[in-house]
């Protein structure tokens, strides 16, 4: 609580250096929806058609599609630690300075490690929440810049700037458009923190044979840089997207008999418990496929019920088909118990980043709280 009272008192104090339109109630809440997600996909590659074949030991000449024998936890229990992040960002008002003005957002960026016993209890690893005010530093006089920052500092607040470093997401997010930009800082420092905690993990998970599924895309550079310096091989760390992207075409065979397919067609075809075969990205550091958990006459959509799975391999060459089955066959184990009813992506979610997300909202202030805390004029 005491950081709400200290932004809303920070604003009160600025308010004598530059004139603040306040939103309605003093904090809006911003709401992203989830095809954010895969729009942010392809962010990280230009990449469209995927033609070739990235892994040792798949036969093309069966298909297109592998049946995963299920890897039961009694049997081998890969899966030891879930890692998601999550963010809320809420919208204070508007700051104007002369001929320029910036929005300020409050935004509140968590992650959290999920630890899996040998008898199948969870516990909270590691969670981590910070808090931010967003604005725009072009967007405002030094004199003004310097006054926030000295408050926010006083304050113990960090102060972000809208602007993203260079990169895949900076560049995707850089419409002049400043709600927006905002909106792209704080999935930017959600995705940091989210690498923070992974990278600190796979030290301690090095060499132990224990694996650690990332909830969402690996392609993030932070998360992907990090674990290419670490290991020369593939590292125990599976990126598990539930939202992905939907125009990727996929192309088969060579010549005359060339067959391309899109990626409605080619899960419409996937059956529950198969994979299909893995392509490369990003020059072949990044290795994906797509796994169907559940059957379509279950779910409500061909597309439901699938995730797409990432490796990262370091030394860019095809993965070993038996490790993508065995992660794969893991993974179709973790499809139980669901958060059916209580996401709607439940078809498509594994039960301890579900947990994981909840620990991280659990953590955050209630909207209620914050628009109670925060009026200001």
């Amino acid at each position: 609580m005491r950081e709400l009272r200290r932004i809303r008192e920070i604003l009160k104090s600025w308010s004598g250096v530059v004139d603040i339109l306040p939103a309605v109630g003093g904090a809006m809440e911003d709401l992203l929806y989830a095809d954010v997600e895969e729009q942010e996909e392809r962010a990280y590659t230009d990449e469209k058609v995927f033609d070739i074949v990235w892994e040792d030991g798949f036969d093309v000449n069966k298909g297109r599609y592998r049946k995963v024998k299920e890897v039961s936890r009694r049997e081998r229990q890969v899966f030891r630690y879930f890692l998601d992040g999550s963010f809320r960002t809420y919208f204070l008002g508007t700051v104007i300075e002369g001929d320029r003005e910036t929005p300020v957002n409050f935004a509140q960026v968590g992650a959290c490690v999920i630890y899996r016993k040998d008898d199948g209890s969870v516990n909270r690893d590691r969670l981590e929440v910070r808090n931010y005010l967003i604005l725009s530093r072009y967007r405002l006089s030094d004199e003004a810049w310097g006054n926030i920052e000295s408050l926010c500092k006083e304050a113990g607040i960090e102060l972000e700037d809208v602007e993203i470093p260079n990169s895949a997401l900076g560049r995707f997010y850089s419409s002049e458009d400043l709600r927006n930009r905002s909106a792209g800082k704080v999935r930017y420092k959600m995705h940091e923190l989210e690498a923070d905690l992974a990278l600190g993990l796979v030290e301690r998970i090095k060499d132990s044979g224990v694996w650690m599924v990332k909830d969402g895309s690996l392609m993030f550079n932070l998360i992907l840089d990090g674990l290419c310096r670490r290991y020369s091989d593939v590292p125990p760390v599976v990126g598990v997207a539930k939202n992905f992207r939907k125009d990727p075409i996929f192309s088969f065979g060579g010549g005359a008999r060339r067959e391309r397919v899109t990626i409605y067609r080619l899960l419409s075809e996937l059956e529950e418990g198969a994979r299909t075969m893995a392509f490369k990205a990003l020059d072949g550091r990044i290795v994906f496929w797509y796994l169907r958990l559940r059957p379509q006459g279950k779910v409500d959509y061909p597309l439901m019920g699938v995730i797409k799975c990432e490796l990262v391999s370091p030394s860019r060459e095809p993965v070993d088909s038996e490790l993508i089955d065995m992660v794969s066959g893991s993974l179709l184990s973790e499809r139980n118990v669901t958060p059916y009813g209580r996401d709607r992506r439940w078809h498509s979610h594994l039960y301890p980043i579900y947990l994981a997300e909840q620990a991280i909202k659990s953590a955050f202030y209630s909207r209620e709280v914050i628009q109670q805390l925060i009026r200001w004029r």
